[in-house]
């Protein structure tokens, strides 16, 4: 699969390798392995949290899968509220930047992650490796 050059491959197949594992991934997990500094800019002045939804963004448009669904913190076990400002979240999920620092999340959006991290772990299981 090709990946388009603006996105980070080496985030996408940590991802991927976290999927195909039936397995969430934090984001620390993440900034660790690709020796990226907690609270710096990775590329363009762009966060983790912005590679992260660039790619879901694509795979979205691509496999119509949020693979950013799996990418959570490590104290919550969720995504950052950014995953609900994604193009296409269904709009009784989706927040605006404001929202996008409150992690917190109601019984709907939780049942929805479950529902996107499901597809995705689906997804990766039928992927070619």
């Amino acid at each position: 699969m090709k990946i388009p050059t603006y996105l980070r491959a080496d985030v996408f197949r940590m991802i991927v390798e976290s999927a195909r594992q039936h397995q969430t991934i934090t984001y620390g997990d993440i900034m660790r392995r690709c020796h990226i500094p907690r609270g710096q800019p990775i590329r363009n002045g762009k966060a983790i949290g912005d590679v992260v939804g660039n790619l879901s963004e694509w795979t979205w448009e691509t496999w119509g899968i949020y693979i950013s669904a799996i990418v959570v913190h490590a104290n919550t076990g969720y995504p950052g509220g950014g995953f609900f400002g994604l193009r296409d979240i269904p709009s009784k999920f989706f927040r605006e930047e404001a929202g996008w620092q409150d992690a917190r999340l109601g019984s709907a959006e939780r049942s929805f992650v479950h529902k996107c991290q499901l597809a995705v772990f689906t997804w990766a299981k039928r992927r070619k490796v």
